[in-house]
């Protein structure tokens, strides 16, 4: 989970990958939701292995419209749903003739279609990638702002929970800022001592 929401810090879309077998676990419920939270407004759900479903229509269908309900509860504006097969790449690169129920496009061409452009929140948010404490001194959270601005003094709110602090400090590499936005790679120093975790 945690290297999935550094990775997703950075992404505009998501690809989410169900087993057909399993339906929507508490994973798949987890990483659309960290999606949500870092701004990710458009989805991709691959509903994989259905070779071992039998292609069945309906176990794609009732996977993808749980999907949509709980991508939509979430705030997720657009969700594309495939049925695929990964080993044979059944609509992952072409349209597959195992599953001819589903006209929509392949992964691939889903990809290639999907509006790049940033859809960021202009709310402040920024995954921890490492708590940095070289001494007993010292203590910042280091990532790269993936969504909005922050200054010196600003309130900010660590997830989970509602624990609140101050910006005290914002270091870089080339020395210390009075503010810093999206795309930046920065240290943050806190008015008090707080759980924070990658």
């Amino acid at each position: 989970t945690r290297n999935m929401a550094t990775g997703a810090s950075n992404a505009e879309l998501a690809v989410v990958l169900v087993d057909a077998r399993k339906g929507l676990l508490p994973q798949t419920r987890r990483h659309t939701y960290i999606c949500s939270l870092l701004g990710i407004r458009q989805v991709v759900l691959a509903v994989n292995k259905m070779d071992l479903v039998d292609c069945d229509e309906a176990v794609y269908r009732e996977i993808s419209e749980a999907y949509r309900a709980l991508a939509q509860t979430l705030g997720i504006a657009s969700v594309a749903c495939l049925p695929v097969i990964a080993p044979g790449g059944d609509n992952v690169g072409a349209r597959s003739a195992r599953m001819p129920w589903y006209r929509g496009p392949s992964l691939l061409e889903l990809l290639e279609a999907a509006d790049a452009a940033p859809t960021r929140a202009a709310d402040f948010r920024m995954p921890v990638q490492w708590v940095n404490r070289p001494d007993q001194s010292f203590r910042g959270y280091a990532g790269t702002i993936c969504g909005g601005r922050v200054a010196r003094g600003d309130e900010v709110v660590v997830q989970p929970g509602v624990q609140r602090a101050r910006i005290e400090r914002i270091v870089t590499a080339d020395g210390e800022l009075d503010s810093a936005g999206d795309g930046q790679a920065v240290t943050l120093c806190l008015d008090r001592e707080i759980d924070v975790s990658r």
